[in-house]
This record gives C-alpha cells, structure tokens and sequence, in this order.
C-alpha cells in the first residue's frame, strides 16, 4: 500500500497553478495574439523586416501559441485532478 502525504502547501500551489492556467495565461496569450496581428498589418508595419515577421516569424509564433492554449487545457486538467485527489486524500 502506497503512502500518501500532502501538505497544505501542496494543497496551495496546486489552487495556484489553476488559477494562473485559467485566469492569468489565456489574457496574455490573448494579448500575444492580438498584438502579432497588429504587428502582421502593413497598414502599421511594413518594410523588409516587417515582411519577413508576417511571412516567417508570426505564422510559427502563432502555431506556437496555439499548442501553448491546448499543453495548458492538458495541463489544467491534470491540475484538477491532483486537486480532487488532494481532497479526497484528506488534505483540504
């Protein structure tokens, strides 16, 4: 039979890394996001190393940002589930 210890420390960094995955990070990726598009429009930006950030450096940023929102659903998830397991085992 395995041990379980959790502290209440444990018990708080977990609430935090959830709040910080649902509240905190969406707004800056969001912020990221529309920033790049403002940057992406000539209308603001242009010349050669503008057109190089809207053909080559936005584009993968963005793919980036993308996989970076779906890791932290995953992530926020498996935080979830430590903090109902942390429940269960009796530390909150």
């Amino acid at each position: 039979m395995a041990t379980v210890k959790v502290t209440d420390l444990a018990h708080q960094d977990a609430q935090k890394m959830l709040s910080i995955i649902n509240n905190q990070m969406p707004q800056l990726i969001n912020q990221l996001n529309s920033t790049g598009q403002q940057m992406s429009d000539p209308n603001n930006w242009d010349g050669p190393l503008a057109q190089k950030f809207r053909g080559e450096v936005w584009p993968q940023a963005k793919a980036d940002l993308e996989k970076m929102k779906n890791s932290l659903a995953q992530l926020q998830q498996s935080v979830q589930k430590i903090l109902t397991n942390i429940s269960h085992a009796g530390g909150a």
